[in-house]
């Protein structure tokens, strides 16, 4: 029985105590703000030490024309004689003018079983001040604000960097132009048309196409080399025109004699039916074309004048058609 007297008057001594040791307090940076400006929302709080304190859970608005626009997280100030002070920061705005109260913030502790309520706050919010005795009038311009140097330098040195990219590209080709071109070397001769023609039969000679039976092939070649020989001399494209096409132009051009050129009608004309007609010549054939060829090349080919001499700017080589 002492020891529950001893406990109660305990409790009722120290309760005063406790209390005096927890404040709770909140406080504007202003309490007049013009519309959509923000202003800081200050809650503090001094509680004994170990005691567990929970703040007041910020939402989007305070009463309802308030909004809330970020909370930061408790921050302690002070530890001073086992009392912590700590404060919390809001941002808060109004987009309504007028007059509000910023009613008490509850700070719960023990549990949740006690609570601290803080004071409550006015805050009138102001309008833009309109002049309506000028009517509507139009928007402003924009500032004319002066550029600086250090805004313009940039522009400068890319300005320079282009200059003397262009300086030195017409330099370039300045030089290039003064520059003398090398001296292309003569290129080799080339070998005459006719001993061209006679290297090429006498290799289709050893290949003995028409004695291994490549009838086809063999004068298919023949007629190639003959072709290019008359290309090459004469300057007729031969490898492109018909047998009837070659003739002509001879005949129009009047490059070689009747009779050269009634021997080459045989020999083309002979091949032509065994390339397209299927025609199976004898071996006296084969050797007869093979002889024409010969003597197609050896009596068209050019041949020198001796008794003439060469003087400067004049060809050494004449061309004479063999009789």
């Amino acid at each position: 029985m002492k020891y529950l007297i001893n406990m109660v008057l305990f409790l009722v001594l120290a309760l005063p105590s406790f209390g005096q040791q927890i404040k709770a307090n909140a406080k504007l940076d202003t309490t007049q703000m013009l519309i959509g400006d923000q202003v800081n929302l200050w809650l503090f709080i001094e509680h004994p030490e170990g005691l567990k304190v929970s703040f007041p859970a910020s939402g989007d608005s305070i009463a309802g024309k308030i909004e809330v626009l970020s909370a930061s997280k408790p921050d302690t100030i002070s530890k001073m004689n086992r009392v912590w002070k700590i404060r919390q920061r809001m941002v808060v705005t109004s987009f309504d003018t007028g007059f509000y109260v910023i009613p008490p913030f509850t700070f719960r502790f023990n549990d949740s079983h006690d609570s601290i309520q803080t004071n409550a706050l006015p805050l009138q919010v102001f309008g833009m001040p309109v002049d309506t005795t000028k009517g509507i009038t139009d928007i402003k311009l924009p500032y004319d604000i002066k550029l600086t140097f250090r805004e313009i330098l940039p522009y400068i040195l890319v300005g320079f960097l282009l200059a003397a990219i262009i300086v030195m590209y017409f330099r370039y080709l300045h030089k290039k132009r003064q520059t003398p071109e090398l001296i292309e070397k003569p290129s080799a001769p080339q070998i005459p048309a006719h001993l061209l023609a006679l290297e090429q039969l006498d290799e289709l000679v050893r290949e003995k196409l028409w004695q291994q039976g490549k009838i086809k092939l063999y004068y298919s070649r023949l007629t190639d080399i003959v072709r290019q020989y008359i290309e090459l001399r004469f300057n007729v494209p031969a490898m492109e025109q018909t047998t009837e096409d070659i003739i002509r132009s001879f005949e129009h051009q009047e490059l070689i004699k009747e009779g050269i050129r009634e021997e080459l009608k045989v020999l083309l004309e002979l091949a032509d039916l065994v390339k397209f007609a299927k025609w199976n010549p004898v071996a006296e054939e084969h050797e007869a074309s093979q002889q024409s060829a010969y003597d197609f090349v050896l009596r068209t080919k050019p041949v020198v004048n001796l008794r003439k001499p060469v003087t400067e700017g004049e060809p050494a080589i004449i061309v004479e058609d063999e009789k």
